[in-house]
């Protein structure tokens, strides 16, 4: 009996290789076999470029890979953009005067009332993680160590931002709603003693 149930044994394996995932399952002469093709597939494909230097500009932006190559966050200091206005000129709400309306509590809340304002008030496009950045100085709020992950953990676990690139970063729907409707906002007579 028991040689009869080693024949009926699965092998799996799973790479990621930075969520390129591959996934197999079957024989142990199976999950081999398509793992040596891989292997060789692998071998077979040009090496990797080197990392992007701090500040370096150009380079293939064609796929998002690349892009998120260039711009991994150990690459990605965050400046301030010393033309963008945020004080409420040209009967503009300032940038101060719109954050203090809402009780944000979270990073998350906070990155989207910047990305909602820079959009949806300013009306800028496209907005960078500099953008964001200057927001955060701006208002006087510490902005989180990793401007970087904390955008794309926005994105990724809330829905309310779209990051395209350190240089492009969007409002969705979702992040509209949560701010026009379910933001949590200050009492009017909040702040005031």
């Amino acid at each position: 009996m028991a040689p009869e149930s080693e024949s009926h044994m699965t092998t799996r394996i799973r790479i990621d290789l930075v969520q390129g995932i591959i996934e197999a399952e079957g024989s142990e002469e199976f999950v081999r076999l398509i793992y040596s093709e891989f292997k060789a597939r692998l071998n077979a494909m040009p090496a990797a470029p080197p990392p992007v230097a701090r500040g370096a500009k150009g380079g293939d932006t064609s796929s998002v890979r690349s892009a998120r190559e260039k711009t991994r966050r150990t690459n990605y200091v965050p400046k301030i953009v010393k033309d963008l206005d945020l004080s409420g000129k040209n009967g503009k709400e300032s940038l101060k005067t719109f954050f203090g309306k809402f009780e944000a509590a979270t990073n998350y809340e906070r990155n989207l009332i910047f990305v909602y304002y820079l959009r949806q008030i300013c009306e800028r496009s496209p907005v960078g993680m500099d953008d964001v950045f200057t927001c955060y100085r701006t208002v006087g709020i510490k902005a989180p160590e990793d401007l970087y992950s904390s955008l794309f953990d926005t994105a990724r676990h809330k829905g309310w931002v779209e990051v395209k690139s350190v240089e492009d970063v969007d409002i969705t729907v979702p992040g509209i709603n949560q701010l026009e409707h379910d933001l949590p906002k200050k009492k009017a007579n909040e702040g005031t003693a």
